[in-house]
């Protein structure tokens, strides 16, 4: 953080790069403080309020008070800049980031941090090869034979041959045999047994 007397070095030569959100931002920015705080700006900036009013009507302002409002009411500088569109907040990388851009590097060095002390190196410790164990190799397990495949057995339904028909040396006519015939396919569909195989018969000798 700076301090008022180091405030009072930097040259008062306009770093905003674009006026109209300079303007608005510190309008905004001044008129949302409470008097007690606007006080301590102006003592800190070693300014008055009509410098305050003159930064939101022409949109120009200077290193001092960049700095005198960021860190005062904890803002990013590059907000009042108009470089950065988010208000963020104030942080010392920020300010050092901004000293160093605008030609101020010997007191940017100056409140740098000191960088941390390197440490000794370690002595190396001694390396010893170990040997590597031996491994015996195991000997390959005989591979397992093939099981013999099952033979498979298709049962065949047995072929049922029909009933000799027996010779019948009795004069029929051809009604009656048509009838006996008819007779026949019903008991058939009726699904007796005796039927059937005689109906069997008959289709095997007509079509033999």
């Amino acid at each position: 953080m700076l301090t008022s007397e180091q405030l009072g070095n930097f040259k008062q030569v306009n770093i905003s790069i674009d006026a109209e959100k300079t303007a608005q931002r510190t309008e905004q920015l001044w008129k949302n403080q409470k008097n007690a705080t606007k006080a301590e700006l102006i003592e800190f900036a070693g300014c008055t309020a009509a410098t305050m009013r003159r930064i939101y009507k022409t949109g120009a302002i200077h290193m001092k008070l960049v700095v005198a409002i960021a860190q005062g009411v904890n803002i990013n500088p590059y907000y009042l800049t108009g470089e950065v569109d988010e208000p963020g907040e104030f942080s010392e990388a920020l300010l050092l980031q901004l000293l160093n851009q605008h030609g101020y590097t010997k007191l940017a060095e100056e409140l740098a941090p000191p960088a941390p002390a390197e440490e000794a190196p370690k002595p190396k410790r001694k390396y010893t090869r170990k040997a590597k164990p031996v491994v015996e190799e195991e000997a390959p397990e005989p591979e397992p034979k093939p099981e013999p495949e099952p033979e498979i057995i298709v049962e065949q339904e047995p072929i049922v041959e029909p009933a000799p028909v027996p010779k019948v040396d009795i004069d029929i006519s051809k009604e009656d045999m048509q009838a006996l015939l008819h007779s026949l396919v019903i008991l058939d569909r009726a699904g007796i047994a005796i039927a059937q195989e005689k109906l069997a018969a008959v289709k095997g000798i007509l079509v033999s």
